[in-house]
């Protein structure tokens, strides 16, 4: 019989899918099941599906697999691993424990349900799985020993996160012994001695990684916090300046989709949003609740009390009121209310049940109890509240945007996007539900989409300032310029005449290796350019740049000198001076095109898109007069960059429209000071990230940014105490991650 064992185990840098067979299906499964299939059979078409990415197929194919063999692990556990890459942890984890259960020596559900529990935050149980992996792997044949090295990383990940540091330690060591040139367990060791203040021992273990991988980034994170820690801040801001895309774990509270201020009705909201639509959103109750008898007066008076935020008088006053009329449901909705805006999530869901007890009609009450269990991760029994809402008033437009929002945030995009796209075609006007429609999108990658729904959120609610932040990362994608500066980089290199295939050091650089004219120059300045090639070519860039200036100064009207000069000054990150030393090597009677393009890549490098444009345009023109055969690439280069600009300026402008509609919006504030980061606009971007720092003095990244853009610009004072700030903030070490997902075969 044929077995597919799919595992989500962790490695030293992802969450790896693996698996068994023998004789298995290849792509290209059926997409519909036939009634005669056998359980083999289905499960090879359902392994296909997942190699092709579609997990949602997969998902039926091993639940008919299950519909014939209720006890087979496999199709339990390849079904936990699809629900995995679809973010559907709380399903997967079902599925998991009942691989587990019938199969309890199988290694590979062990692994997986570590995986599980880790994503769902519960450390304690993923370190259980990975140690009962552990023992698992100690009796596996030798050839089998890389599952011993998986399960101990997800053991010692797990521990210390949970902040189990000895069994963490003692994970990463045993690891060590079968691999002891392992870059994770390494970096996991001093991840340990780390946090234990251990931090000589931290420091040689941090070493012993970049002597294997001089760019592995979290041990060159963590060794620049020990520089930090034991006051070498100079050492420690170069690794950290020289990487600044490790903050990205802090960024990213900040950077991504603000959902809007509806969200999922959580009752901080209720009295902004909610109380256009009366008492807690969507039409008034359903004819069960009318003809009752007016609510005594009290009743009144609490709804005073709690519009006014006087929670406290208004709790009072609805518990008289219920003293006086034990059926009146919406006292005890309030009531729950009160407790939710005071975090008191138990006593708050005990209250709309009650109130659900009383009145069975009452869809409000449904809705806030769906709250309440989404914010204590109850993700099943939240979207089981919103669906009942939704039962007795499947108009109740807010229930279905809360299950929305759900299903966002389970993974179940499509299902979300179903959810608010039958709120938009009711016609309602809610301009929330197409800010949220449109932060799916971004999800899925459909940026235009987003964009149009964004807008459409704008159109109805101008005073919207998430929507524009969100309109501004719709538009970002097409803003960065970091690909084209590279062409033009490359075009230049070879109108150096560079080799693309002669790997050298600065191979980008655009300097002539034999300059224009040298034979008729010839003596002291044509000695004194090969001697500046040869230090440039040999990586000692100051040596070369004084060669250079040697050899001007010998002749003061060789262009070919300047255009040495203005390479290096590129090459050393000195855009200013590089510009000012190629503008007077342009000679308009010579058709060189590498003079422009020096001076458009310095331009562009500091952040003046206009002149750079102006300066590539010209090189275009060149190449294209002298028919040379890159005339069709620089071409394309210099629109591409055109388009990035624009799009640069549609997202500044968006983001501009956010703070003016609310100034003190860190997100778009710290989201403008990225976008100038982008651009190379260090001054602006130092301006936004210093607000951000003034609005949320207690957020790290702003203090990273702030100082990576004071280094950019020379001010090293300024950037030292920004770092020793971010590092104040920062008081753990980056842990070895578990990120994207890969397919890895294992026969």
């Amino acid at each position: 019989m044929s077995a597919f064992r799919k595992i989500i185990c962790l490695g030293a840098v992802a969450v790896c899918l693996h698996w068994a067979s023998s004789g298995c299906g290849g792509s290209g499964a059926p997409r519909t099941i036939s009634d005669d299939a056998d359980s083999a059979t289905v499960k090879a078409s359902g392994l296909a599906l997942m190699n092709e990415g579609d997990y949602e197929g997969a998902i039926a194919y091993y639940r008919r697999a299950l519909a014939l063999d209720l006890t087979d692990s496999e199709a339990f556990g390849n079904l936990s691993v699809a629900y995995y890459y679809l973010g559907r942890y709380d399903e997967a984890l079902r599925e998991a424990l009942q691989a587990v259960v019938l199969s309890p020596d199988e290694i590979n559900w062990r692994l997986n349900l570590g995986a599980i529990y880790t994503r769902k935050g519960n450390h304690e149980g993923a370190a259980r799985a990975y140690g009962a992996a552990v023992d698992i792997a100690r009796g596996l044949p030798e050839q089998n020993r890389y599952q011993l090295r998986n399960a101990l990383m997800g053991l010692g990940r797990s521990s210390e996160l949970s902040g189990s540091y000895d069994q963490a330690l003692d994970a990463y060591e045993e690891a060590l012994v079968f691999a002891p040139d392992d870059v994770a367990m390494l970096t996991g060791v001093g991840n340990i001695y780390f946090r234990q203040g251990r931090l000589d021992e931290a420091e040689a273990s941090y070493h012993r990684t970049l002597a294997q991988d001089s760019t592995h980034a979290v041990a060159r994170y963590n060794m620049a916090l020990v520089y930090s820690r034991t006051g070498r801040h100079d050492e420690a801001f170069r690794l950290l300046a020289d990487n600044p895309v490790l903050d990205r774990r802090l960024e990213s509270a900040l950077e991504g989709s603000t959902v809007s201020a509806v969200d999922r009705s959580k009752t901080q909201s209720i009295a902004a949003y909610r109380a256009r639509f009366g008492r807690m959103g969507g039409p008034p109750s359903p004819g069960s609740r009318q003809g009752r008898r007016p609510p005594p007066y009290v009743h009144v008076r609490g709804l005073t009390y709690y519009e006014q935020g006087a929670y406290a008088e208004a709790k009072q006053a609805f518990e008289q009121a219920l003293a006086e009329d034990p059926g009146l449901a919406e006292a005890h909705l309030y009531i729950g209310n009160i407790f939710a805006l005071q975090d008191r999530h138990a006593e708050a869901v005990e209250s709309y049940e009650t109130a659900i007890a009383v009145d069975g009609q009452f869809f409000e009450a449904y809705n806030n109890l769906g709250t309440m269990y989404a914010n204590m991760d109850r993700t099943e029994d939240a979207m089981d509240a919103y669906g009942k809402a939704l039962a007795l008033n499947d108009r109740f437009y807010d229930a279905r945007t809360n299950l929305g929002l759900l299903y966002a945030e389970a993974g179940r995009l499509d299902e979300a996007v179903e959810e608010f796209k039958k709120v938009i075609r009711a016609e309602v006007g809610i301009a929330e539900v197409h800010n949220n429609l449109g932060i799916v999108y971004l999800r899925q990658g459909k940026d235009e989409e987003a964009s149009e729904q964004f807008n459409r959120a704008i159109a109805l609610r101008e005073d919207f300032p998430e929507a524009y932040n969100n309109l501004a990362l719709s538009y970002s994608r097409d803003a960065a310029v970091d690909d084209v500066i590279e062409t033009w980089r490359g075009l230049a290199a070879r109108w150096a005449g560079h080799d693309s295939t002669d790997r050298v050091a600065f191979d980008w650089m655009p300097l002539r290796r034999v300059a224009a004219r040298s034979s008729a120059v010839g003596g002291e300045a044509r000695s004194a350019y090969r001697d500046g090639v040869e230090a440039a070519y040999g990586y000692d860039l100051d040596a070369a740049l004084a060669h250079f200036r040697a050899s001007l100064a010998a002749r003061p009207d060789w262009n070919a000198a300047r255009l040495a000069v203005a390479a290096v000054l590129l090459a050393q990150g000195k855009w200013e001076e590089a510009a000012t030393a190629v503008e007077q090597a342009i000679d308009p009677e010579t058709a060189d095109p590498l003079p422009n393009a020096v001076l458009a890549i310095a331009r562009v490098s500091g952040g003046d898109y206009e002149s750079a444009l102006e300066a590539w345009e010209g090189a275009v023109s060149l190449v294209r007069l002298t028919g040379e055969p890159d005339g069709t690439a620089s071409l394309e280069a210099l629109t591409a960059m055109r388009t990035k600009t624009e799009a640069a300026g549609r997202v500044l402008r968006a983001l501009d429209k956010a703070v003016a509609l609310r100034p003190r919006f860190t997100t778009a504030h710290f989201n403008i000071g990225l976008v100038n980061d982008m651009l190379r606009r260090y001054h602006q971007a130092i301006r936004s990230y210093r607000e951000v720092v003034r609005l949320a003095p207690e957020l790290g990244a702003g203090h990273f940014r702030l100082g990576i853009a004071y280094f950019r610009i020379g001010d090293f004072e300024q950037a030292r105490d920004s770092l020793r700030e971010y590092i104040r903030l920062s008081a753990d070490p980056m842990l070895l991650p578990q990120v994207e997902t890969f397919l890895n075969r294992s026969g």
